[in-house]
């Protein structure tokens, strides 16, 4: 009879987990909308969900497939949506009157809609990039003093998908560029992040020409894989020194987000799947603190009971993308994910 009750409060979590779930990386916040764009309440929302829409499908898909979808039609996009919430209002700095929305995407339905379309996504929030800009302007070559990249790179507004980290000032680089002026492009960049523990690492050779236009030599190895590009700007509008620099710093990130996003593309066509066992006999190992924490995991589509008795619950998780991406999804909702004894075994950290 225990059983049978425990085995019941499992499917109705289970079965309720999706429905509930926050679906963080399809949330879109703070999307601002003029009051007085028009007094339609219905025209001031459909703007803040084709704004959403826009904001989710740039963060999330590469340039290329952004573009393909960027015309999507209002009444298509709203049936992307599960609903939406009035944040607040305010005037602003113009004194316009702004209402901020907060828009929520149905996890599933975006699926259906890249499967459709035949586009892969990447889920990259808050991936850390170390990045060393060097510039090259009128023959000199500036490393960290009076280098406006290397000093200005975060003050630009990027984006929350990378958290960009600059190496702090170190003689050894500095004596390494000098020595090799006159051959920077095989210089092992590698020494200039030896300090750092990061799979995402960056070199940016920038270079200004007498024509102000700017040569861009970027030498990456995004997790693992080894990706070098060449660049190039032009500074079609006469724009400042500084403005032109600001955009340059722009681009490459486009660039740099991109290359990230290449390397974790998750396809829904390709689903996954995850036999686990989660252990009945320790405290922490509740159901219910389980079922909150798996459906905060967005690759997760969804999970199943395949087996119950006293000391375990034997559950199948469907989950897109690479093996590694959902143990790093696990890991920041404090579970642990472990082979024992053959079989894989989820606890709670």
């Amino acid at each position: 009879m225990k059983n049978i009750l425990l085995l019941s409060i499992i499917i109705i979590l289970l079965k309720t987990g999706n429905v509930l779930s926050d679906n963080n990386i399809f949330n879109v916040n703070n999307i601002e909308v003029a009051k007085e764009i028009s007094e339609n309440k219905e025209k001031k929302v459909n703007l803040a969900f084709r704004n959403a829409f826009d904001e989710l499908t740039n963060r999330l898909l590469l340039e290329e497939d952004y573009q393909r979808v960027s015309n999507t039609n209002i009444a298509d996009i709203k049936e992307l949506i599960s609903y939406y919430q009035i944040r607040d209002s305010f005037k602003n700095e113009e004194d316009k009157n702004i209402i901020t929305y907060n828009v929520f995407f149905d996890k599933e339905r975006m699926h259906k809609f890249f499967y459709s379309k035949n586009l892969l996504y990447s889920d990259i929030i808050n991936t850390e990039v170390i990045i060393f800009p060097l510039l090259k302007k009128e023959k000199q070559y500036f490393i960290y003093s009076q280098n406006y990249f290397y000093e200005n790179w975060n003050n630009e507004n990027l984006s929350e998908l990378i958290k960009y980290i600059l190496p702090t000032e170190n003689i050894e680089n500095i004596q390494e560029i000098n020595v090799n002026k006159e051959n920077i492009y095989e210089l092992n960049d590698l020494n200039f992040f030896s300090e750092y523990d990061s799979e995402n690492l960056i070199f940016a050779f920038i270079e200004i020409k007498q024509n102000k236009n700017a040569e861009v030599y970027l030498k990456t190895r995004i997790e693992g894989k080894n990706i070098n590009k060449n660049l190039f700007y032009k500074n079609k509008s006469d724009l400042s020194e500084k403005n032109f620099n600001n955009k340059i710093i722009l681009e490459i990130n486009n660039v740099i987000r991109d290359l990230i996003k290449s390397q974790n593309l998750i396809d829904v066509r390709t689903p996954s799947f995850l036999n686990a066992e989660i252990k009945m006999n320790k405290k922490k190992s509740n159901l219910f603190e389980f079922n909150t924490r798996l459906k905060k995991i967005d690759l997760i589509e969804k999970f199943y009971v395949q087996e119950i008795n006293k000391d375990y619950v034997s559950i199948k998780i469907k989950y897109l993308g690479k093996i590694s991406k959902i143990i790093d999804k696990f890991k920041e909702q404090k579970i642990d994910l472990i082979m024992k004894n053959g079989k894989w075994q989820l606890n709670i950290i």
